[in-house]
């Protein structure tokens, strides 16, 4: 039986075979450690923050709501777009934050979600403090830090609380975007979007983008070689396999977080077990979970 090649049409990318010979440990760490292998629907998003970072101040500056499956990829391209545009150490902007990066609270809560954003910036602040004094704090430190985009995760959570909490978050956002004439970028799941839309207007403000599921593709044997080919194993693997592409699609539920962690378990275990290929062997031994089915389980 032939093995079904997903490189028909063009070469396969080649693994390195020549890699210095490291310690286990070091391997393993560089292994566990973030990185960003370009792919088409990751450089869409990308390309809309950096428009964003680019717009000139007005008004009412544009907004994003972008939105996927939990571990598709979203907070990996926010940190990654945040490393991107942080100053460097020899720079005279260090110390500026142009894009910062907070984690909304658990639940609808106006107070929280000043808390998350003052944490993010390292700023000293009351918690028992009053919400207006909190929000001037907000304002002033923003502008002073050089502010440029605010990007706020897991916003789905304001699903969670009482409807006027809900409002008073929500217009806190668009708010803050006025004041300060930056770009408000919100990251959440598909239930993110029913938050914006329970108000016309900030549903308008806020334009929804998607991040879908990958499907067995080239495109998706080619972002699987790409990031195996950075996991630095010794010996070639076999991604032009339908079959091997197809289980790893399977494992991971065609998501792109999924896929890198299964990947890097994969290239762990094949160093564990010095066969340094990812093949179906190498997978039958990852100890892994489905996604689906580990949401069932915490339920």
């Amino acid at each position: 039986m032939v093995t079904p090649d997903l490189f028909a049409l063009n070469p396969a990318p080649m693994l390195p075979l020549d890699f210095p010979q490291d310690e286990l440990e070091g391997r393993i760490r560089r292994i566990r450690s973030p990185r960003y292998v370009a792919y088409e629907a990751g450089e869409a998003i990308l390309g809309r923050l950096a428009w964003l970072y680019d717009h000139p101040k007005v008004v009412r500056p544009p907004c994003s709501l972008i939105y996927s499956d939990t571990n598709n990829g979203k907070t990996a391209l926010a940190q990654k777009f945040v490393r991107d545009h942080s100053p460097a150490e020899d720079s005279p902007d260090f110390g500026k934050r142009p894009v910062v990066y907070a984690h909304a609270p658990p639940y609808a809560d106006i107070s929280g979600l000043y808390d998350a954003i003052l944490r993010s910036l390292g700023a000293p602040y009351r918690s028992t403090a009053r919400p207006q004094a909190k929000w001037d704090q907000l304002l002033q430190l923003l502008a002073a830090v050089g502010t440029r985009v605010l990007i706020l995760d897991e916003v789905s959570n304001f699903l969670i609380g009482k409807v006027d909490q809900r409002s008073m978050v929500l217009n806190s956002l668009k708010s803050l975007s006025n004041e300060l004439k930056i770009p408000v970028v919100a990251m959440g799941t598909q239930d993110a979007v029913r938050v914006f839309q329970t108000d016309q207007q900030l549903g308008n403000r806020f334009e929804p983008i998607g991040i879908p599921r990958w499907s067995v593709s080239r495109e998706y044997a080619l972002f699987v070689a790409r990031y195996a080919q950075s996991l630095e194993l010794r010996q070639e693997s076999d991604f032009r396999s339908k079959e091997l592409i197809g289980r790893i699609h399977a494992m991971s539920e065609g998501l792109t977080g999924e896929t890198c962690k299964l990947l890097a378990l994969a290239a762990e275990t094949a160093i564990h077990t010095g066969r340094e290929v990812i093949d179906m062997g190498t997978l039958d031994q990852v100890p892994w979970v489905m996604p689906s089915e580990r949401r069932r389980t915490a339920r």
